[in-house]
């Protein structure tokens, strides 16, 4: 599951594997993490029968079990079986619980392609790039999209690479970004992609895609100063300020610098590791 999960309740000696993600689950603990952390791409089909079964011989939740079947017949719908699971078990609050409520009033009418683009989203937003890049991939591979329309593509295109580019990799992003242009003719998604073979440093793929995509003089001069631009005022943020002040202390021979240095190495990681890992 990828996370440290106490577990209360019985483990089960076979594991029920859900059939989207193929994740294999032990307890009903490791079930409400699950639906906690693919709510946006649930479906009531998941919770079928096979499920109740698994709830009622591997865990012994027979009244869980029991109350699993009656909605399946009566077709209940996705948040009260979600409710009905988180509730078996004291591993989230009542108030997690609400915010799954809402997630789920929310995505309600959205078609599953539109609910895996909101994690994604989310992911991004929320700091967590490899996470959002890997959600953006899948849904670009899900059979789902062949009934987007060009404008759904550009957007998880687009998204993609500012995803990509937040991480550092500069040629996967300017690849998205050229993507979501062709999709939908967007002039940031043209611009980001310059921008990011020229960070990347990819000079001769940035002087290639100049002439690929017609990119005029008085384009060129705009999205030049507007890189410097940026640039500059990287430069001035608060983080190159504090490399230069630990430069100059090092310089100085300032052994203060030492301890600087390793309270921003440190808050470095702890930012790659919610970037990357969360």
């Amino acid at each position: 599951m990828g996370k440290l999960i106490l577990c209360a309740g019985r483990i089960a000696n076979k594991p029920y594997c859900f059939p989207m993600t193929k994740t294999r689950v032990y307890s009903i603990e490791e079930v409400c993490y699950y639906i906690r952390n693919n709510i946006y791409i649930m479906q009531e089909e998941v919770f079928d029968k096979e499920f109740a079964e698994w709830i009622r011989n591997e865990l012994g939740m027979e009244e869980t079990a029991d109350k699993l079947d009656r909605m399946r017949e009566d077709h209940n719908n996705l948040k009260d079986i979600v409710v009905t699971l988180c509730c078996s078990c004291d591993y989230y609050t009542e108030d997690e619980i609400n915010r799954l409520i809402v997630i789920m009033d929310q995505t309600h009418d959205v078609p599953l392609r539109g609910r895996q683009k909101i994690k994604a989203d989310t992911c991004l937003k929320n700091g967590s790039l490899e996470k959002a890049r890997r959600e953006y991939e899948r849904i670009l591979k899900s059979p789902d999209m062949l009934n987007a329309e060009s404008e759904e593509y550009a957007k998880v295109y687009y998204n993609l690479g500012v995803a990509a580019a937040g991480m550092g990799e500069y040629r996967r992003a300017s690849r998205a970004f050229q993507k979501a242009y062709e999709y939908d003719q967007m002039q940031k998604a043209l611009e980001s992609c310059l921008y990011c073979l020229k960070l990347g440093g990819l000079q001769e793929e940035y002087e290639k895609m100049i002439k690929e995509m017609g990119v005029t003089t008085e384009q060129l001069t705009f999205l030049d100063a507007q890189y410097e631009e940026a640039l500059r005022q990287s430069a001035d943020n608060k983080e190159c300020r504090m490399v230069r002040r630990i430069r100059r202390m090092k310089e100085q021979s300032d052994e203060a610098y030492h301890q600087l240095a390793s309270e921003m190495i440190l808050g470095w990681k702890a930012e790659y590791r919610k970037n990357m890992l969360s």
